[in-house]
């Protein structure tokens, strides 16, 4: 093969590569992502794993003890199914903060919804079968982090040892350690908000 035949191959080969490798980008595309969510049941499941214990570590922390002890839940795909069912409690979200109540344990949403979203929360969380101690939420031009992590201060000066903490994300959880243990829900590498 003479140098220009193995010139055309391999400009032949490169090109074939790249129109192989912009197709695997353009199947990649954030909705695709989206679209590649586990389904409803899955998500059940993999929820149920999460608060897997939540009930026996609840009762040990409580047991014999006085304090005001307080549970902190976001909301999205923590407490409220946003993504799947919109407005529906998650049962298995629901049972836990059943439980503690039925202890006399507070009952706290630490949200990142912030405006109209913020004073809708607790008819929507109450409408799904939550009862509702307090909601903090994100105050204009806030982060989430930071309002969560303002949000856990807040519930803490209040005199609340928060003993077991929901969410899933990572900002539900940043900080200072002030909370006892996590309950982190899947969000599937940060798809499901």
């Amino acid at each position: 093969m003479t140098r220009l035949g193995r010139w055309r191959n391999f400009v032949v080969l490169a090109g074939a590569v790249a129109l192989m490798l912009a197709s695997l980008t353009a199947a990649t595309t954030p909705a695709d992502a989206a679209s590649r969510l586990p389904s409803e049941k899955q998500w059940l499941r993999d929820v149920r794993v999460a608060m897997e214990g939540s009930g026996k570590y609840l009762n040990r922390k409580v047991e014999g003890k006085r304090k005001k002890f307080a549970i902190n839940l976001d909301i999205d795909n923590s407490s409220l199914a946003t993504h799947y069912d919109t407005g529906a409690p998650i049962r298995r979200v629901l049972r836990f903060v059943r439980h503690a109540r039925e202890h006399h344990v507070a009952i706290l949403f630490n949200t990142a919804r912030s405006g109209e979203q913020l004073k809708q929360a607790r008819g929507q969380l109450e409408a799904a079968g939550y009862p509702v101690t307090q909601v903090c939420g994100r105050r204009a031009g806030e982060t989430s982090d930071h309002s969560k992590r303002r949000c856990r201060r807040h519930f803490i000066a209040q005199g609340y040892t928060i003993i077991a903490n929901v969410g899933n994300r990572p900002t539900d959880f940043s900080g200072k350690k002030n909370y006892g243990r996590a309950f982190r829900l899947p969000n599937y590498h940060l798809r499901l908000s």
